[in-house]
């Protein structure tokens, strides 16, 4: 009907907008508005709407807060225009005007304006000068009080320069405290950094401090506050006023605060602390103070008995700041450490350093024992929960202050325990503690129950509680230990193996009369206990490392390589310190058993842990698996940790301050070469165990695997030949255009052995190990005759040394022949040096590298196996097999200087007669060499300020280690060092770990025991008329000389052994093993000639004799006559 609104329209469609929006597009098609667009519009509208509400409600809360804003400070300027009134107008009724005043400025006060705090002062002066009487009177009500000491704590915040007036603010303070003492509990940590701030001004409070005394201490009376109350102050107390830095007030009047403070309570809240690493809430520079303040109250009270959670306290804050403590530099008077920045720098202040050092001071460690009440030496339980506490807190002592070890120790050594029964010396004590926990007589008695135990530790140090009985046990175990070591060191071979042999207290003899090691020394039975614990605990440590390390890092939820040092056992010592202790504390007595039996034959060995059928090549196996993961992680770092080539760190004192930088920086070389050697020692148990504790697989067995290592490294330098003459034929086919094997040979004259030979082969460093051609000249420059199929090299070796021993002056030997380095040479050589104006530094690089030289000739002969015929000073060899070149023993001071071990001797045993001596920390030296007409005598201190520090009654065992370490460790440090570089260049430092002293000995100069002419005579070849022939019989010759061997004595089959090889000791592991082989051959029919050798190839030359009596004659006239070099 109405055909025009249809929308069948022709015409062009007309988009009309009705609602006045000219934002859109007029002509735009219309948009299609589906169900979630009109959802969202619909969101965005409500939105849109709640956010103009809360624009609404902002705007009424500002202007609400503002228009309360305005009210209160204009009722604060009433209440602030009526106190001026009132203080304007001078009233004499202080009581009326202070009961004015209390509420107004209670209304109106604000710390931070100055008028208030100057108002408050007015009030102050009001209550003083009425002596208080409004709060005597009641005149103020609870609430008044509390908000009463919240505004006068602000005041003191803010204003530290109240001057006069801060003795009445103080005043006003202390009687609230009395009159309401709950009214400062809820600003206590406030109130304490307040007085911290007063305790910092040196200057500007004026004495006497009696207030502030009072002050600081009020919230601590105990009786005057409830239980809770005072734990929640003791614990402001120490974590807002003692952990602040410099507090000069307190720390120059320790006297006026030190009376009501209770130290037990202080101790018990610390105790309840938890002083993690990783769970700090307390910068580790507050610590510090804490710690030293701490020290400085305990100082000053002087409390007879030491609280057990004091001691505990001490531990965990002393394990926590271990690390700073240790890397700390020279104190630095002005430092006050507000940053742990600070503190990793390594610098302390002068007050800390101070009152660290007192924890290594004598009264604080012998003084704890000597005035604590008696400890328990029966029941288990009770024994180790009085001696817990007490070897905790040492061993933190020495893991906190390595440097000041040996004085704890020694001053532990000389305590006594109050027990009971009497007082015990302490490591009688210790012992006896020991011996009765389970730990101990589990391992001792099984050698698998270590592993159990040790898998079982807690997983936490537990540093603060003394509750758990693992860690009860391995606190008194491990410093039993420490101090067993110790005594170990200072305790002779007479006294020690007259405990053994039973003389000591309580055998007869009086312990008054008898010196301290003995006293306190170890009988027969208690040796050999400890000697099966060291043994099973040892192995454990080491075979199964690896296995132990998995157990604690998954008990633990840690990943990736774990080494020792990152799991604490317990009081802050690390697992790689407690191998460390009983691989010290079996080697101490395992030397001495060696020295001198007193052990069970085969006592040491554990045999029964391996399949001995296949253990050496079990062993190499471990070791080339161990080789290859060193390839694989590259050796650039292998040369980390390791000791400064001439300066001994025990000198560094000398040479001015420690520098921290390095110092971190080699702490953090040494954890990463540590990482690495952990990671090798996994894949080689076996090996770890023949390097570290050598004395439990059979001595022959170890040869036999030393021997080994020494073929395979030769297999693997050479391509496979072993053999020189292989060798040498490769070296030619491989480039025959050039001479590689020029560098290999050398000319040496007879007059110049050790000249030239360091002239020709010094330059082959590692390379010497390779076969070298040796040519000879005599004294006439012509080349003798030979060739060097061995025997030259042989001839070469041992006649060099022979003259290094004893034409050089690099070595001296003591009273028995044994040789070791030149103490004095270096300083002889530097005296001379600048004698002659030569440089020093040059002087000092040709002297050490002869030492170096002379190492590597002696791990030639060793890697060649060629026996030579001298002896090496036990406690120079010692060195060899440790890669701690500084250890020193008073014994081993016997071989050095028998007079002077007598003297030491006399001085530890007469201690009634030391003063008598006059005797300093210093050593007198002559370093005068030839040239000089009069003695030259240096003075060398053997601590700081040693010249001026006397040997008393009390330090006299110091001053013994100190001298015993001086002679032997380092005064001949560089040449030892040197020494060692070379012989460790040639034989690998981990093969030479597998002996002792007395083992190397036998290996470098063969076996001392009886000449078995059985077995040289089955390891006997012959040539020309005496070979065997067919038939297998002798020719009658060789029969009679074997004869004459068997009727000879030893000493007899000594001098014709060393006639014909040069040496009178037979190989280790028999003749079989003698390169050369011992060679009899053809020399003449004439029977009027004497028998003649050449040792070079062991060749003994016999003449056809028919007669026996002869043939005896003939040889010991030429064995007693001697031989030269003949190749006839």
């Amino acid at each position: 009907m109405f055909s025009t609104f249809t929308g069948q329209s022709t015409g062009r469609r007309r988009n009309v907008n009705l609602s006045g929006n000219t934002a859109h597009n007029p002509w735009a098609a219309p948009a299609t508005l589906g169900a979630s667009t009109t959802v969202s519009r619909a969101a965005a509208e409500r939105e849109k709407r709640q956010r103009e509400k809360e624009k609404l409600r902002a705007a009424e809360r500002i202007q609400r807060v503002w228009r309360g804003s305005q009210i209160r400070q204009h009722l604060r300027a009433q209440d602030r225009a009526a106190i001026d009134d009132l203080y304007h107008h001078n009233q004499n009724d202080l009581e009326r005007r202070s009961a004015k005043a209390l509420p107004l400025l209670l209304r109106s006060f604000q710390s931070k304006n100055h008028n208030d705090r100057r108002r408050m002062v007015w009030l102050c002066r009001d209550l003083c000068n009425s002596s208080l009487h409004l709060f005597r009177s009641q005149g103020a009500e609870g609430f008044q009080l509390d908000r009463l000491v919240r505004k006068l704590t602000g005041a003191l915040q803010k204003e530290l320069n109240l001057g006069p007036d801060i003795h009445v603010v103080l005043s006003v303070l202390l009687e609230v405290m009395d009159l309401r003492p709950q009214a400062i509990g809820h600003v206590l940590d406030q109130y304490y950094r307040v007085m911290a701030n007063y305790c910092n001004l040196a200057s500007s409070l004026q004495q006497p401090f009696t207030l502030l005394s009072q002050a600081v201490t009020k919230p601590l009376s105990v009786g005057t506050f409830p239980e809770a109350f005072l734990s929640k102050a003791y614990h402001a107390f120490a974590f807002d006023f003692l952990a602040t830095p410099d507090l000069n007030i307190f720390e120059n009047n320790l006297n006026l605060f030190c009376a009501d403070i209770d130290l037990d309570r202080l101790s018990d809240t610390l105790a309840s602390e938890k002083f993690e690493a990783t769970q700090l809430d307390v910068p580790r520079a507050r610590l510090l103070w804490l710690l030293a303040h701490l020290i400085a109250l305990q100082e000053a009270k002087q409390q007879q008995n030491v609280h057990a959670s004091y001691l505990g306290v001490l531990c965990s804050l002393l394990s926590v700041l271990s690390d700073q403590i240790q890397l700390a530099a020279e104190p630095v008077a002005d430092a006050g450490l507000d940053s742990e920045d600070d503190v990793a720098q390594g610098t302390l202040p002068a007050y800390v350093s101070g009152k660290l050092a007192l924890l290594t001071t004598s009264r604080a460690i012998t003084g704890l024992l000597e005035t604590s009440a008696p400890f328990s030496l029966g029941h288990e339980s009770s024994s180790l929960g009085d001696a817990s506490p007490y070897a905790g807190y040492v061993l933190t002592l020495l893991s906190c202050f390595p440097n000041a070890g040996e004085e704890i120790r020694m001053r532990l050594f000389y305590s006594n325990v109050p027990t009971r029964t009497g007082r015990v010396p302490a490591l009688e004590y210790l012992w006896q503690v020991m011996k009765r926990t389970a730990v101990f007589r589990s391992i001792a008695s099984e050698s698998e129950a270590a592993l159990g135990i040790l898998k079982s530790a807690p997983q936490t140090s537990n540093r603060h509680g003394e509750n758990d009985s693992w860690h009860q046990q391995w606190r008194t175990i491990l410093l039993f230990l420490e101090l067993y070591v110790f005594v170990l060191k200072v305790t002779d071979d007479a006294d020690f193996f007259a405990i053994l042999e039973g003389d000591k207290p309580g055998n007869g003899t009086a312990g008054e009369d008898l010196p301290r090691t003995r006293s306190s020394g170890l009988d027969m039975e208690s040796v050999k206990k400890l000697t099966l614990f060291l043994k099973h605990l040892g192995f454990v440590l080491y075979y199964n490392m690896a296995e132990l390390l998995a157990s604690w890092a998954s008990s633990r939820n840690l990943r990736g390589l774990s080494r020792p040092s990152m799991f604490v056992v317990t009081a802050g010592v690390g697992l790689d310190k407690v191998r460390g202790l009983v691989l010290a504390a079996m080697r101490g007595l395992y030397e001495r058993d060696s020295r001198r039996p007193f052990l069970p034959k085969d006592h040491w060995l554990m045999t029964e842990k391996f399949d001995m059928a296949g253990f050496k090549e079990a062993v190499v196996v471990e070791a080339e698996r161990q080789r290859a993961l060193g390839h694989a992680e590259g050796e650039e770092d292998e040369g980390m940790g390791e000791e400064e080539e001439h300066e001994p760190e025990e000198r560094d004192w000398r040479h001015g301050p420690h520098r921290t930088v390095g110092r971190q920086a080699l702490l953090e070389a040494r954890q990463k070469l540590a990482a690495r050697e952990q990671a090798r020692a996994k894949v080689a148990p076996k090996l770890e165990v023949l390097k570290n504790l050598p004395f439990v697989v059979p001595f022959d067995q170890r040869v036999m695997i030393f021997r080994q290592f020494i073929t395979l490294d030769k297999l693997r330098r050479r391509s496979g030949h072993a053999d020189p003459d292989s060798w040498r034929m490769m070296m030619l086919e491989a480039d025959p255009t050039r001479n590689l094997l020029a560098r290999h040979q050398a000319l040496i004259r007879r007059g110049s052995l050790f000249r030239d030979a360091q002239g020709s082969l010094y330059p082959l460093e590692e390379a010497i190990k390779e076969p070298v051609q040796i040519t000879f000249l005599d004294q006439w420059g012509m080349q003798e005759a030979g060739i060097d199929g061995g025997g030259v090299t042989k001839e070469f070796l041992t006649s060099v040394i022979a003259e290094m021993l004893s034409d050089t002056s690099l070595f001296v030997a003591n009273s028995k022949n044994a040789y070791y380095p030149n103490p004095l040479i270096v300083e002889q050589w530097l005296a001379l040096a600048r004698k002659r104006g030569l440089s020093e530094s040059e002087t000092r690089t040709k002297l050490l590298r002869q030492y170096e030289f002379a190492g590597r000739l002696i791990g030639k002969c060793m890697y060649e196996g060629i026996l030579i015929n001298v002896v090496f000073a036990g406690f120079f060899l010692l060195k060899w097999t440790t890669a701690d070149t500084k250890q020193a023993s008073l014994n081993d001071l016997r071989e050095l200087d028998e007079e002077l071990y007598r003297g030491l001797l006399f001085l530890k045993n007469n201690e009634d007669q030391v003063d008598d001596m006059g005797l300093n920390f210093s050593l007198d030296v002559d370093i005068s060499t030839p040239e000089d007409k009069q003695p030259n005598i240096v003075s060398r201190p053997l601590c700081p300020n040693g010249n001026n520090i006397p040997v008393t009654k009390g330090n006299r065992l110091k001053y013994i280690v100190q001298l015993a370490k001086y002679k032997l460790a380092l005064q001949p440090f560089a040449q030892t060092q040197a020494f060692l570089k070379g012989l460790k260049m040639v034989i690998e430092p981990g093969w030479l770990s597998m002996f002792n002293q007395n083992e190397l000995q036998r290996l470098v100069g063969g076996d001392s025991g009886a000449i078995d002419v059985d077995d040289l005579r089955r390891n006997t070849v012959y040539s020309g008329p005496y070979q065997i022939g067919d038939d297998g019989q002798e020719h009658e010759t060789v029969k009679l000389f074997w004869e004459v061997m068997e009727e000879f004595g030893d000493e007899e089959r000594r001098e014709v052994l060393q006639y014909v090889t040069s040496t009178p000791r037979a190989p280790l592991l028999g003749f079989s093993q003698l390169f050369p082989r011992f060679t009899i051959g053809y020399g003449g029919q004439d029977e009027d000639r004497l028998p003649s050798a050449s040792t070079c190839i062991n060749l003994l030359k016999l003449p056809r004799y028919s007669r026996k009596g002869v043939l005896r004659e003939k040889l010991l006239y030429a064995v007693k006559s001697g031989a030269g070099f003949d190749l006839s």
